[in-house]
């Protein structure tokens, strides 16, 4: 039985801020004990280090997941708190920074592995005033187990740009946040745009350039191993296109499929082909998309047709 309840979180932007690492976790519907553990040992291995670790349930309604997470409250340094309502990541990212205590802040995403012994110390080792790090991230898994499931088929596909070579050429565009490093002060003058449901990262890396805030992309990735089901991901997709055409402006050259579904605006022929085709064949793309046997390079093509279909855009 779940002997905690927080109703309110008492946020204060204005904690005393002390010289050490806050890491922090927005979790929902997922058990993060092993993670804060491996975290905690890593941190604890690193001499004199002041640091805490907050996971942040956003209003989770499985309550299980609630309960198990509840052991972190006994493990020192570490703390867990829940939220009554869902606000989504951005809102639980940002009260996170608010209740921090330490002047440096790393946010890891819940459901990441921890592959590397030095995680921390790389991150540690890379503190620089005024400039955020982005760690990266690298897919698991084995293409025998996942061969048929389209998030990890993609993924693969996209993982030679995940190196830190590739997204230090376009750092900004390139900021994800997954994986990365800020000191509390810096954040918390910028915070996270919490209308955006999904591509806040994004719109967080636009505000960064238009700063002038240095990002700096290092080879310290954390790892994805659990990838959702063909259903599952195709919702998602889903999601991200009907957020995409409500925020177009915001993130107007800061998306491959935004920046392609206005190319094609300025060529009605192709435009009007494309919604066409959807209108067509769109759901028995989905359906081909959804099943046992999905086809990759269908993606794509289901992807802007749906974009293009959204009655917003």
């Amino acid at each position: 039985m779940i002997t905690f309840v927080i109703r309110k979180l008492q946020c204060n932007s204005n904690i005393p801020v002390n010289e050490g690492l806050s890491i922090l976790l927005p979790a929902y519907n997922q058990v993060c004990v092993e993670r804060v553990i491996t975290l905690k040992r890593l941190c604890d291995s690193i001499p004199s280090l002041n640091y805490e670790i907050i996971v942040a349930d956003d209003g989770s309604p499985d309550l299980g997941a609630v309960e198990r997470n509840s052991v972190i409250n006994s493990m020192a340094n570490c703390r867990f708190i829940r939220k009554e309502r869902n606000e989504g990541s951005a809102a639980t990212r940002n009260r996170l920074a608010e209740l921090s205590q330490y002047e440096w802040l790393i946010f890891l995403d819940c459901d990441m592995d921890i592959p590397d012994q030095d995680f921390i110390k790389k991150y540690v080792d890379k503190r620089i005033q005024g400039c955020v790090v982005n760690g990266g991230l690298n897919i698991g898994g084995s293409m025998e187990a996942n061969r048929l499931n389209l998030r990890y088929l993609y993924e693969s596909r996209e993982a030679s740009s995940h190196t830190a070579e590739q997204r230090n050429r376009n750092p900004y565009k390139s900021f994800r946040s997954t994986n990365f490093m800020i000191q509390r002060d810096l954040f918390l003058s910028i915070k996270f745009e919490e209308k955006m449901k999904r591509y806040e990262d994004v719109y967080f890396g636009k505000v960064l350039r238009q700063k002038n805030i240095k990002v700096l992309h290092i080879d310290n990735p954390v790892v994805m191993n659990d990838f959702e089901s063909n259903p599952d991901y195709i919702n998602k997709i889903e999601l991200d296109a009907r957020i995409l055409s409500t925020f177009s402006d915001e993130l107007k050259g800061y998306s491959h499929l935004l920046t392609l579904a206005n190319t094609l605006r300025r060529m009605p022929p192709l435009y009007y082909s494309v919604r066409t085709w959807h209108w067509a064949f769109g759901k028995a793309e989905r359906s081909i998309l959804t099943g046992s046997h999905p086809c990759l390079k269908l993606l794509n093509i289901y992807r802007i047709g749906y974009f293009l279909s959204n009655k917003q855009y």
